[in-house]
């Protein structure tokens, strides 16, 4: 089903632009919980931005390009979660009794 207007594409932009935003604040928090919780968030809105990329393909004639930047910005949270959780994995183990 194609994309009716370019709604959706809009609401998964601003999506993504908030969870850059909490990517920034869960880093911060150093909180293993909450980093895998957000991972999950991330693949959730990756695959929807995938499936609103194959429909765009499929004939909308919507621009793509928001899709575009909104992947890659998840991509980058992606990669900036995983950097962090393996950070503080590394901490843990550190400082863990043997």
């Amino acid at each position: 089903m194609p994309i009716q207007n370019g709604h959706e594409i809009e609401q998964l932009a601003m999506r993504s632009h908030e969870l850059e935003h909490a990517t920034r604040e869960v880093r911060n928090s150093a909180d293993i919980e909450n980093i895998q919780a957000l991972q999950q968030q991330l693949r959730e809105v990756q695959e929807d931005i995938q499936d609103a990329r194959g429909k765009a393909i499929n004939g909308s004639g919507t621009s793509m390009e928001p899709l575009f930047k909104a992947h890659v910005r998840v991509e980058e949270c992606q990669h900036e979660l995983k950097r962090a959780l393996t950070n503080l994995e590394a901490q843990q183990d550190q400082v863990s009794p043997e």
